[in-house]
């Protein structure tokens, strides 16, 4: 259990979330040969091409993997819980934003979940995705609670509407544990890798039941073999043996693969993870949340997060500050 928590780390994982969210956004589902042909290479924040079909968004924009996880940030400031039906009606409400619809930020697990909400479904019936959705949005619950059967218990909550099967609650379970390590003074990869090998165990006994590999096994083969790799080897690695795309199961892995490469610096995990192809933001932003965490938001590019908050309108300190309060 956690003796205190440094508001420097909560905003350092609420910031790299944010940020390598906004980094991956332009090549979301490109190949690598395409980002090459389109961009060359992302070296900072990056106005999206014209043929991506993110193309509207302004430079430094991001997408639901921010959105959803300040939606549970607020939901846990105001409440001090998940309550799952609670975190339902305010989805539902994000889902139907013109932001959200117009630039189709809904994933095909979470509309399908959201649809039948409206439709009348009860909650507990409706979470039956088994992608990185969960994962993606769960980091401000290891921020909240310092208990760890309170991380488990809101850890499962949040994913109940949209992901309560054991594949994704494993991922989420994964990711709420690693951030919780990496708020620890003396963190470091290996320990948040171990924790995450646990949480990812604990998760898959909860929820729905869904075909998952060991995610525990994938996060330690990965943080062996990408070990004297160099970021972009790794991130190339990532996108051709480990998979960069919506399963937990490869995503996760792939985050701990680029967290090892750069020795958990931030800037050169990120920047890693919007060049490796695949579901980029959301690999960005799970990376981004893990390396904040553990360095802390002076770890950052000042100038990127500054423009982050004002492009999207976030007010990341403030939310680090009502977390931080309310951690219990």
């Amino acid at each position: 259990m956690r003796t205190e928590i440094s508001f420097d780390k909560v905003y350092g994982c609420l910031a790299g979330l944010a940020l390598g969210d906004a980094l991956g956004l332009p090549t979301e589902m490109l190949t690598p040969q395409l980002i090459a042909e389109w961009y060359g290479e992302i070296r900072g924040l990056t106005t999206i091409d014209a043929r991506h079909p993110h193309h509207n968004l302004p430079r430094g924009s991001v997408s639901d993997d921010t959105d959803q996880a300040l939606l549970l940030a607020q939901l846990l400031i105001d409440d001090g819980a998940i309550d799952p039906n609670r975190l339902a009606q305010k989805l539902l409400a994000w889902s139907r934003a013109s932001r959200v619809r117009d630039n189709n930020f809904l994933g095909k697990a979470t509309r399908a979940a959201l649809d039948a909400i409206a439709a009348g479904a009860p909650v507990e019936s409706t979470g039956r995705g088994e992608t990185i959705g969960a994962a993606m949005r769960v980091a401000p619950v290891a921020l909240a609670f310092a208990s760890r059967d309170k991380l488990i218990e809101q850890a499962v909550a949040s994913c109940v509407p949209t992901h309560n099967t054991h594949a994704a609650i494993s991922g989420a379970m994964a990711i709420a544990f690693a951030v919780s390590a990496a708020l620890e003074s003396n963190a470091t990869i290996e320990t948040m890798a171990d924790a995450a090998a646990e949480g990812a165990r604990i998760g898959s006994a909860f929820g729905a039941w869904s075909w998952t590999p060991p995610l525990d096994q994938r996060i330690a083969w990965a943080m062996r073999t990408v070990a004297g790799m160099s970021p972009r080897d790794a991130a190339r690695f990532a996108y051709e043996v480990i998979g960069t795309g919506e399963a937990p199961w490869e995503l996760i892995t792939s985050a701990f693969a680029l967290l090892r490469a750069a020795n958990g610096e931030p800037i050169s995990a990120l920047l890693a993870a919007a060049n490796a192809g695949g579901d980029t933001d959301t690999l960005g932003a799970i990376v981004g949340a893990l390396a904040g965490a553990l360095r802390g938001i002076d770890a950052l590019d000042a100038a990127m997060v500054c423009e982050v908050e004002r492009v999207n309108g976030l007010e990341l300190a403030a939310v680090a500050r009502g977390l931080v309060k309310r951690e219990t």
